[in-house]
């Protein structure tokens, strides 16, 4: 059975732009582009390296962080924390098994943590707006999980995007789990999650198709106190599945702005995607689902890689 989730933040409608769809990564030393496993994790800097957005690889039990945990770092404050330090070492001493911790469930549980089931980079792309890299997590979760492709997008200025693509030979149950600051929100309309501090903010939406996806709900949970000033937030499909694909959006910008998002869901046979509006302007943003397709196609626009965006771009008004 395959079913199609989308944790997308505010996403609505597309029309013309520019596209690449599967350039090569930019070097490293430029502003913007994605540095490989800097203290065990990919991170991917926006344009001016005040946000960095890392997915932390190694998954033996000496890393200094927790296996497949994200962190998000903006403007001098962790928005996003990743388990880690003096904390971590006593969680895994003495209730390894309390699975909070983790940002994946797979059955309840999360990734068996051994070096031999690190992550390894196995796609990489961009375009004159955007960046992106993939990574095979499936040794992690062997048992449960045949195939677990982690991507991630970061579209010019204000988007990262985490696509999960998830296949099991049997239907499985599958939770995500954040632990973002405890002055994070649930927005009672939009079903999203809000921060919004003195210099540093976030939006984290999770729509869906009908009944496919729960909303966003407070857990208490051990991960409480190792990640003091947290809150666990939690969310899953409302039924086994043997087949997720998962778009997490996360908007990051600076306190006190006010931004204008909105959404639409999107998918064909070949691809899953969104079309996101910012302060009016449209992006699509699409990920390859069959890597055997040689060119995906969403709502009409096409694209050869495994990701392709298209962004917007108003002609300037000539005088």
């Amino acid at each position: 059975m395959k079913t199609t989730l989308f944790l997308v933040l505010f996403v609505l409608c597309f029309v013309n732009g520019r596209s690449a769809a599967d350039e090569g990564a930019k070097p490293a030393e430029l502003p913007g582009a994605i540095t490989q496993f800097r203290n065990d994790a990919v991170v991917l800097p926006d344009l001016t390296n005040a946000v960095q957005f890392r997915l932390y690889a190694n998954a033996s039990p000496d890393s200094p962080r927790l296996f497949n945990t994200i962190e998000i770092e903006a403007y001098g404050e962790v928005l996003l924390p990743s388990p880690g330090g003096d904390a971590l070492k006593r969680w895994l001493a003495t209730s390894p098994t309390n699975a909070s911790l983790h940002n994946i469930l797979v059955n309840g549980a999360g990734p068996q943590l051994a070096l031999t089931n690190s992550m390894m980079v196995i796609e990489q792309a961009s375009g004159p707006d955007w960046r992106y890299i993939a990574l095979d997590a499936s040794s992690a979760y062997r048992g449960r999980l045949e195939q677990f492709k982690r991507g991630i997008l970061f579209v010019e200025p204000d988007l990262f995007v985490l696509y999960d693509h998830l296949i099991a030979k049997d239907p499985v149950s599958f939770q995500m789990l954040l632990h973002p600051p405890a002055a994070t929100r649930l927005d009672s309309t939009w079903r999203d999650l809000r921060l919004d501090l003195p210099n540093e903010a976030f939006q984290i939406c999770a729509p869906a198709g009908q009944h496919a996806l729960r909303s966003w709900e407070r857990l208490e949970s051990v991960a409480d106190s190792i990640l003091p000033g947290t809150v666990t937030m939690q969310l899953g499909p409302t039924n086994k599945l043997a087949q997720v694909d998962l778009l997490t959006v996360f908007a990051v910008y600076r306190g006190g702005e006010k931004k204008n998002y909105a959404f639409k869901l999107l998918e064909s046979n070949n691809a899953v995607g969104a079309r996101i509006h910012r302060e009016g302007l449209p992006t699509l943003v699409a990920f390859k689902t069959d890597p055997a397709a040689g060119k995906a196609s969403l709502t009409g626009f096409p694209f050869n890689g495994p990701v392709g965006v298209y962004v917007f771009k108003p002609k300037p008004i000539k005088p």
